[in-house]
């Protein structure tokens, strides 16, 4: 039998040109605080001076916060934060990627609660500080890959420590969430991938996460598969496919924060984390690619009838000779067509006597002893030596 337990509280608000109803629709505030990248691309390509001349139009003053980078960081959540008390602000807008969208929710939290960000962190070094409001959160999509739209998490890294966590908590539910596929026509074809794959990992870990309990999220979670399988590589051939970059938001931003606000993703994503943190300029897609191969093939023993069933979405059927390889082959092809199969981590710094640290941090500090399956530590260093090139 199954159940059905789910909490999408967000008001999602999609489609192309849909952008343009923050002009009219009613808003958590009347002083928003913008966060956005430090690029400065969001500037360059109008976005952003479009966004607040609609929010203008809807009465709406805005203070920008634009030094956030790509994986964000405690410092300018904190800066952010005060930026947004001392101007007055009463909800905040996260305004791009995943990177703005998190900052914006952790800085929720910030505006809401004293003390600093880690006192909230439920794991590693965090203080386990219960997070009971946050400011209202209003995000405008850029990307399609995190999710983070549409569900309570976000992932900030503290420095200090190099521990990239995860924030989980109801109150970062986005009240609004604007996704118009017509925004994401400019994303660069790496991003485009890195994103698309990231969005990819979301919904098949948690479909094996689920083990087939929640009846809706093996529905979202297959939905997504087959669409992202299907669509991924067109809009990589041509990003100013809109029909593909719809079906990409819809899959991403939309069925991927769904499955995560039902359950969590697996070790897949923490390991990738944890490189994210110690490397701040891999960016997640990125790391998780880096070893979504070793990973797959070392798991596959372990859940093969989840594994095979994800296989079957994008079109591989099971091989009963070897249990679980459905999805692997599955993955391997898409990565191939893609050309994202073999990503050297070696040109982004990354050494071998730094996956001892990799390994350290991922099982001691972060953790991941709620998995349905366990990996152990020899298991991920095994991982990482056979992704490294």
């Amino acid at each position: 039998m199954f159940v059905v337990d789910t909490y999408t509280p967000t008001r999602v608000v999609f489609g192309p040109g849909r952008l343009n109803d923050l002009a009219t629709m009613e808003l958590p505030g009347k002083k928003a605080l913008l966060c956005v990248m430090g690029d400065g691309l969001m500037e360059k390509l109008g976005i952003q001076g479009r966004v607040l001349e609609l929010l203008k139009k809807n009465g709406v003053e805005t203070v920008i916060y634009d030094k956030i980078i790509v994986n964000p960081v405690q410092t300018d959540v904190m800066n952010a934060a005060e930026l947004a008390k001392k101007e007055g602000c009463d909800f905040v807008i996260g305004l791009g990627g995943g990177g703005s969208v998190d900052t914006a929710k952790a800085v929720a939290i910030m505006m809401r609660n004293p003390g600093i960000l880690w006192d909230y962190a439920s794991t590693g070094t965090g203080s386990r500080k219960p997070v009971k409001e946050a400011a209202p959160v209003v995000t405008i999509s850029t990307t399609s890959g995190t999710g983070t739209e549409t569900d309570p998490y976000c992932v900030i890294t503290n420095e200090a420590t190099q521990e990239k966590l995860d924030f989980a908590v109801d109150p970062i539910y986005p009240v609004l969430s604007f996704i118009d596929p017509e925004l994401m026509l400019t994303l660069p074809r790496s991003l485009t991938l890195y994103q698309g794959f990231d969005a990819l990992f979301h919904v098949s870990e948690c479909y094996i996460s689920n083990e087939n309990s929640n009846r809706l999220l093996d529905v979202y979670s297959r939905e997504a598969v087959e669409v992202i399988s299907k669509w991924l590589p067109v809009v990589a051939q041509d990003g100013n496919n809109l029909e593909a970059r719809t079906w990409m938001a819809y899959a991403a931003d939309i069925l991927g924060g769904y499955t995560q606000a039902i359950v969590n993703t697996t070790s897949h994503h923490i390991i990738a984390q944890t490189i994210g943190g110690m490397f701040p300029g891999v960016t997640h897609g990125l790391s998780l690619l880096f070893i979504a191969e070793a990973y797959y093939k070392k798991v596959k023993a372990l859940r093969p009838q989840l594994l095979d069933d994800l296989g079957e979405f994008m079109g591989i059927k099971a091989d009963p000779a070897d249990p679980g390889q459905g999805f692997v082959t599955a993955l391997t092809e898409l990565m191939e067509r893609t050309g994202v199969r073999h990503l050297p981590m070696s040109e982004y710094g990354i050494k071998p006597e730094d996956f001892r640290r990799i390994v350290d941090l991922t099982v001691d500090n972060t953790g991941i002893e709620w998995e349905k399956y366990t990996l152990t530590k020899d298991d991920i260093m095994d991982i990482l030596k056979e992704s490294y090139c």
